[in-house]
């Protein structure tokens, strides 16, 4: 526990049984739960978590070919922490920096803090194409929202319980990275922030196709913008299932 609160860790997870063991080993004393949401690997990534001892659960729906925004949307509805931090199972993101995260949220009682990985200490952590691509997407958010993001696709970021209750996600892929930023940003009833942290150079490929994912987002923020996405519009394969 942390300042006397509960802290969970939510961890979406496909093929990533390397990365993952690498990433749990690092999980502080403090970290209250672990959650592992493993999104149709085919290696061992189930046997990974479940040897470290965390809460795993299958998360088969996709949408697009990806199930990013329903396994973090599964992690949250299962989470029971005061706080709860969001991050990849790639081993990029520092587990040193959540109680630094977390103290900053106290002091100054914020709902939620997006970790933004720039200004990166090692440039070739992200390439150059995915940071380009970064910029315009937060160039874009500005114009449209009025708020300047460092960076809107970071994949980790701190809410306490009251963000995870109102925030209404319905992205069921890579849409929801930026999504739950924009939807706690706009939120009135959350105090929104956005922090650095340090971040390292992944561990095996990833997943994600950059152009076809990047126009995507330039599509799905424009229509967020102007409350054009609805549950109704994202088309759901399969279900989630407890394991």
């Amino acid at each position: 526990m942390l300042f006397h609160k509960k802290v969970s860790i939510v961890i979406p997870c496909r093929n990533e049984e390397v990365a993952l063991a690498s990433l749990l080993q690092k999980i502080p004393s403090y970290i209250d739960e672990v959650i592992v949401v493993d999104n149709k690997s085919t290696d061992q990534t189930y046997k990974v978590a479940k040897s470290h001892g965390a809460r795993v659960f299958i998360e088969n729906r996709t949408n697009g070919g990806i199930g990013y925004g329903f396994a973090h949307q599964t992690g949250l509805k299962k989470a029971t922490g005061d706080y709860i931090v969001a991050m990849d199972g790639d081993d990029t993101y520092p587990v040193h920096s959540i109680k630094k995260v977390i103290s900053v949220m106290e002091k100054k009682n914020l709902d939620f803090v997006s970790c933004s990985r720039q200004p990166l200490k090692d440039q070739s952590a992200i390439t150059p194409t995915r940071r380009m691509g970064i910029k315009i997407l937060n160039l874009m958010i500005f114009l449209l929202y009025g708020f300047y993001f460092k960076d809107i696709l970071t994949g980790m970021w701190v809410m306490n319980k009251k963000s995870a209750s109102q925030l209404n996600l319905v992205s069921g892929d890579w849409d929801l990275s930026p999504e739950i930023k924009l939807a706690a940003l706009t939120n009135k009833n959350l105090k929104f922030s956005e922090m650095h942290v340090p971040y390292f150079m992944r561990k095996g490929e990833s997943k994600l196709n950059i152009w076809r994912t990047g126009f995507k987002h330039v599509l799905f923020i424009f229509r967020y913008r102007f409350n054009l996405v609805s549950k109704e519009s994202i088309v759901v394969v399969g279900e989630a299932v407890t394991a």
